[in-house]
């Protein structure tokens, strides 16, 4: 499977990059996110769930920021993992001015195993693509509502959950 696509943010290279890198914004943007936890300086983990064609069910995930060049560029590569399969993928991120905001370049790949492989591969493109776009409208929105929510404080290794 392959992802690809692009999106435009209101709000600076700096504030998105670090809005990629912090628990807090990531639990409050990732569809489905349900919990979140920063492992080590570059190691998240987490859990998923999701309701949608195919997909029904909680995922535990893990990812990792492998390469970066803060606030230009971030490789990343992770698991999901649940009782209807697996993913295991990479993405590169790149971030440039536009304008008076950001423009977010990504590419990415991903392996699927398990009863999710038998998904067909458009479709399971256009469910990724789907998910990578909502959360990428969620991520300017909460940038957009409050720019410091990229976060540049210590987390820590505290676990953060989504309300019920």
């Amino acid at each position: 499977m392959k992802v690809r696509g692009s999106s435009t943010m209101d709000a600076p290279r700096a504030a998105v990059f670090a809005a990629i890198c912090d628990p807090d914004a990531l639990l409050g943007v990732i569809p489905g996110c349900r919990e979140i936890e920063k492992v080590g300086d570059t190691e998240y983990r987490g859990k998923i769930s999701l309701r949608l064609p195919g997909v029904v069910g909680t995922y535990r995930t893990v990812v990792r920021l492998v390469e970066s060049d803060p606030p230009s560029y971030g490789r990343l590569e992770g698991e999901l993992d649940g009782t209807l399969g697996t993913l295991t993928g990479s993405a590169t991120f790149r971030l440039a001015e536009s304008g008076t905001g950001t423009r977010i370049d990504y590419d990415g790949q991903a392996v699927i195993g398990g009863p999710l492989a038998r998904l067909d591969a458009r479709f399971a493109e256009g469910l990724a693509g789907s998910l990578i776009r909502q959360g990428l409208h969620n991520l300017d929105a909460r940038l957009t509502a409050d720019p410091s929510a990229g976060g540049s404080s210590d987390h820590g290794n505290t676990t953060r959950e989504m309300p019920a």
